[in-house]
């Protein structure tokens, strides 16, 4: 995700200080998309206006002690071409799998089989979250929003419900111990015998 990219297209629609910019990319969720650091915000900015891709228009003045003036910028007409070339090689991307979890799904079987399902519920409850609220702005916004804002939203409830279903799995073969593996004399993998649950207290 090219945070530059975001604040370009930003300042194209209007001039705005970066905390606005910020407000402005929560306010149409794109939270539950992209991962919205205000260091990098504040970074790329000044990484933009270092490049002479965007300028300070003016600066408003904030009460009280000790606050610095918010500083309104637009973007340059260099600017705009620097936004062109960021969003046709946004476009040009490979997708790969990026949920967090995946880098550390080849190493199941060496890890505490009650902890990874404990994890996956946690992240299967925020994956319902997203979900939820997700499918509130597609109806809050339908019709008010532009078509391609409205694929992305779709988008990112599809990848949200791929991601649950896989999530359930995990969650249930975590439970079950299936990734409790072991190599057999093959060097291939076999599950492991667990061994008999004790009989229940009467």
């Amino acid at each position: 995700m090219s945070m530059k990219l975001l604040i370009l297209g930003i300042l194209i629609e209007k001039d705005r200080h970066p905390y606005e910019i910020r407000q402005t990319m929560v306010g149409r969720n794109w939270n539950y998309a992209f991962r919205l650091r205000d260091g990098s915000l504040y970074y790329a900015v000044d990484q933009l206006r270092d490049r002479g891709l965007i300028e300070a228009v003016h600066t408003v003045p904030v009460p009280g002690e000790h606050r610095p003036d918010k500083t309104i910028y637009r973007i340059t007409d260099e600017g705009r071409r620097e936004f062109d070339k960021l969003m046709y090689a946004q476009l040009e991307q490979p997708a790969y799998p990026q949920h967090p979890m995946m880098m550390a799904m080849p190493f199941l079987r060496l890890a505490d089989q009650a902890r990874v399902a404990d994890i996956a519920e946690r992240q299967l409850a925020a994956c319902d979250e997203r979900i939820a609220s997700l499918e509130q702005v597609l109806a809050v916004k339908a019709g008010r929003i532009p078509s391609s804002s409205m694929r992305m939203i779709e988008g990112m409830l599809a990848f949200g419900r791929a991601e649950r279903a896989w999530l359930e799995t995990i969650v249930e073969e975590a439970r079950s111990g299936a990734y409790e593996e072991e190599r057999d004399q093959t060097g291939g993998w076999i599950r492991k015998t667990r061994p008999p649950a004790p009989p229940a207290q009467e």
